[in-house]
């Protein structure tokens, strides 16, 4: 592939990509916003979010991959010019059916709460946080399921802006409503979690108003079709997202009970490799989509050329993230905390942070060309594999038996990626030799 080539698949790409990425990064500083307003109220309304919002999120993850499994599903029905418009209407009756098995859930465990030994100065803050919060479920699934609708018609500079907009809104309510201003009185953990109930439902209502045409088009057929197509491709998506959330929720806690510096320690890398994977996670997002619209019109050579633009794309990118990782590791870390101990901890670990960073961003593009495949089965076993055989067992042996703590964790992270990576690789390639075959095949 010559050089006019990759820049005319990496521009297209990327158009898709970008307004993708500004939208996760929104999202990432509507989370920072709501930590920051709790922290500045007072320390019980901080420690009160955390475990509410830990505790929703093991909820509302799997219904977010469910949704995921729009965009590969109908890219794939778009490139075998199949009226897939016709299916919005569908597509919101599957996000709010999750939204209503979803919320049943969390109201079943909302009472379970009282007794996990939670102290009494966060015990009823972190239920009525969950309470006002599980409302927000159908907000939360119907954006998603629309952002992935539009997503797979390769539409994402609306929601995704939207997004970015909600970002100020949210700090405005959440400083109102927490503190009270003029007639409003303060609200404290309440009004965070009634500010973020209303800029969800603002950001899914927004949505909706702009896909408004659509509905003109919806029609109520081939349900049955559709939804299996969609728990096929999306329950796999949704487990691994699971496994994976669970798996760097386990580290931290290991890790907690070892010494609090290795806990502190261990949050500013998640934060520094969260935002280092927004870039990878967006060009996965783009490429499933193109290689989704490329499988289902059988075009075998986009599919490559789309894969590997993506791959030499990230491999720069990779090369540049951990150049500047290892240059400015202190710097990196002072950015997130003053003291001394733990930035001198993270930044001796940070070789084996940029080993993750490369092999993630690896793994995410391997993922994104699966999930455009409808391979997805493929990539939740790789992943509880990779976690449940590699990164946990590795990180907890070198910890407890050679008292590696921090570094033996990451190095179990970082190696269980690494595996992912190899084998999610592997099973691209041999995917794309058999559907060479079957296109060739076709055409005959």
């Amino acid at each position: 592939m010559n050089f006019l080539t990759f820049k005319k698949y990496l521009k297209e790409l990327l158009i898709l990509a970008l307004p993708i990425l500004a939208g996760n990064i929104g999202q990432m500083l509507i989370n920072i916003g709501d930590v920051y307003v709790a922290g500045h109220f007072n320390t019980n309304t901080l420690a009160a979010i955390s475990v509410a919002s830990a505790i929703f999120m093991t909820f509302v993850i799997p219904g977010i991959g469910l949704c995921a499994g729009v965009t590969p599903v109908l890219s794939n029905y778009r490139g075998e010019r199949k009226p897939v418009k016709k299916l919005f209407g569908i597509t919101i009756v599957f996000s709010q059916v999750l939204a209503a098995f979803f919320f049943i859930l969390l109201w079943l465990i909302i009472p379970l709460v009282y007794k996990i030994g939670l102290s009494n100065e966060i015990i009823q803050d972190t239920v009525d946080y969950l309470k006002i919060s599980s409302f927000s479920v159908f907000a939360i699934f119907l954006y998603s399921a629309l952002k992935e609708f539009l997503q797979s018609h390769e539409i994402v500079l609306f929601p995704n802006v939207m997004m970015g907009l909600c970002v100020f809104i949210n700090v405005a309510l959440n400083f109102i409503l927490t503190f009270g201003y003029g007639f409003i009185p303060s609200l404290g953990t309440i009004g965070l979690a009634i500010a973020s109930l209303t800029v969800r439902f603002i950001l899914a209502i927004a949505v909706f108003i702009y896909c408004m045409g659509f509905l003109k088009r919806s029609k109520f057929s081939n349900i049955k079709r559709y939804a299996k197509d969609l728990i096929k491709v999306g329950l796999p998506i949704a487990g691994a997202m699971f496994i994976e959330f669970l798996g760097f929720n386990f580290v931290a806690v290991f890790v907690g009970k070892f010494d609090p510096m290795y806990a502190a320690c261990h949050n500013i890398i998640i934060s520094i490799t969260s935002l280092a994977y927004m870039i990878p996670f967006s060009v996965s997002s783009a490429l499933s989509v193109k290689v989704g619209y490329a499988n289902g019109s059988k075009n075998i050579q986009d599919i490559k050329k789309y894969t590997l633009t993506s791959f030499a794309f990230i491999f720069i990118y990779a090369i540049i993230t951990v150049a500047f990782y290892l240059i400015y590791k202190e710097p990196v870390m002072r950015i997130f905390s003053k003291d001394e101990d733990v930035i001198q901890i993270g930044a001796s670990i940070m070789v084996i942070v940029a080993g993750f960073v490369t092999f993630d961003g690896i793994q995410a593009v391997c993922v994104g060309a699966l999930r455009g495949l409808k391979q997805t089965i493929q990539i939740l076993i790789i992943m509880l594999l990779s976690y449940a055989l590699v990164s946990i067992p590795m990180g907890l042996i070198l910890a407890y038996k050679f008292n590696i703590i921090l570094e033996g964790f990451w190095l179990g992270l970082a190696a269980g990626i690494l595996i992912a990576a190899i084998v999610s690789g592997t099973i691209l390639v041999k995917k794309y030799f058999n559907l060479k075959k079957e296109f060739i095949s076709y055409r005959l």
